[in-house]
Order: structure tokens, then sequence, then C-alpha cells
């Protein structure tokens, strides 16, 4: 603790300077340490990932979130992950049609390869584990995405 004098200003004579510097090391490394950890494990926000379009592979380079917008029925496929723990959000912005999202591996226990997005707010979460010596995705959630096999 670093001693004050009735006007807030540290009272060097009362204490020596190495207390003061172990306090001040103290509460900048518990402050600074804490608060960064607690910003970046609690308010980072996903990266954007651009829907590919109709046909298009959805980007797996790193974690992120796709908006998927349809004029009509389309199809997008998605590689199996880069690194474990990587998140994919994907979600339906705008409903112009079914979208059927087709992974190179399965995504759940059931064997299930297939996303169909049905209607606009369909989203489900993937999260990439080891399988072996294998990558491969699994369902965090599922919120009105039907999932199947191919």
């Amino acid at each position: 603790m670093i001693a004050r004098d009735a006007q807030g200003v540290c009272a060097v004579g009362t204490t020596n300077f190495d207390t003061v510097a172990a306090a001040l090391v103290g509460n900048l490394t518990g402050n600074v340490t804490g608060n960064v950890n607690g910003v970046v494990t609690g308010g980072v926000t996903p990266a954007t990932i651009a829907d590919p379009g109709n046909a298009g592979a959805i980007p797996v380079t790193a974690s992120g979130r796709v908006a998927i917008v349809t004029a009509g029925a389309e199809t997008r496929t998605l590689a199996a992950p880069s690194i474990i723990g990587q998140r994919l959000l994907v979600y339906m912005k705008t409903d112009g049609g079914d979208a059927v999202i087709t992974s190179a591996n399965a995504i759940n226990a059931t064997g299930n390869n297939t996303i169909t997005m049905n209607d606009a707010g369909d989203a489900i979460e993937l999260v990439a584990i080891e399988n072996g010596s294998n990558k491969r995705w699994v369902v965090a959630f599922n919120s009105g995405c039907t999932l199947s096999t191919v």
C-alpha cells in the first residue's frame, strides 16, 4: 500500500521507493492483465466472413460469422476446419429460398454432413475438434436448421 498525506500526495518520507514501486507494479499487473483477459475472452466480435453465394465454398481460414443471403434455392460447401477450436457461426440473414450447406465431414455423432437453412433467422454454430489425426466440425448449437446426410 502506498502511504499518502491528507492531500493524496505520496508520502515518500514514510515509505521507501522499493515499496512504492512494488505496489505500483502489482496494481498495474492485476488490473491490466485481468481487464485485458476479460475483454478478450468475453467481448470479441467474430470476424465477418463473406457469403460466397450460390454454389460457393464458405472460407474456413479463421473463426467468424457468415450471413447467408439467398435469391432462390441455393447450395454452399464447407471444408474441414483449419485450426482446433475454430468457431463458425452461419445464419440465414435473407430468405429468398433454402440454403443447403454440405460439409466435408460429419458434423455430429449421427453422421449428418448437410445443413439446410429454410428461414431467415435459422442459425448454427460449428466448433473445430480433433478426431484422431483429422480436424472436423461439431455442432455447438442449432436453431432451426435441418441436419441430414448426403
